[in-house]
C-alpha cells in the first residue's frame, strides 16, 4: 500500500547549491548521504513535512540511469500569505516574476540555482 509521504526527486548541476538555495527559503534537510561519490539531500518545507525534494546530481542520474527524463517537474506550492512571501523571496534575491492576480487568488514562479521554475499560488 502507498503512504501518505511523496518525495519528488529534482536533478540538479550543483547538489550542495541546490540544498543551500531551498534552506535559505526556510526548507529542512532531513537527510544528506553519498552514493558512490555523489551527493544526495532530502529537503521538505519542515519537519514534519511528507513530502519531500530529493536532490540528485544530473550527471550522476545521466550516467548510471540514462533512461530517466531528466526534466524538472512543473510544481505549484501554496501559500497563506502570499504577498509576504513573494517580498521575502525578492529580499533574498531570488529570480522571480511578477505577482498576478488570477480571480480570487495571486499566482507567481520564481526560479532556484539551477534555472528550474516552480509556481506559488495563494491569498
Amino acid at each position: 500500500m502507498f503512504t501518505n509521504q511523496i518525495k519528488i526527486m529534482l536533478y540538479v548541476d550543483d547538489v550542495e547549491g541546490s540544498a543551500e538555495f531551498w534552506k535559505s527559503l526556510g526548507f529542512y534537510e532531513f537527510e544528506r548521504q553519498e552514493m558512490e561519490g555523489t551527493l544526495i539531500v532530502e529537503i521538505g518545507l519542515s519537519e514534519s513535512a511528507e513530502s519531500r525534494f530529493v536532490l540528485y546530481d544530473r550527471k550522476f542520474i545521466e550516467t548510471h540511469s540514462p533512461e530517466v527524463a531528466l526534466n524538472s517537474p512543473s510544481i505549484m506550492f501554496a501559500s497563506d500569505d502570499i504577498v509576504a512571501l513573494y517580498k521575502r523571496l525578492q529580499e533574498q534575491g531570488v529570480v522571480m516574476g511578477d505577482l498576478v492576480k488570477l480571480g480570487e487568488e495571486m499566482v507567481f514562479n520564481f526560479s532556484d540555482n539551477d534555472g528550474n521554475y516552480f509556481a506559488v499560488s495563494g491569498k
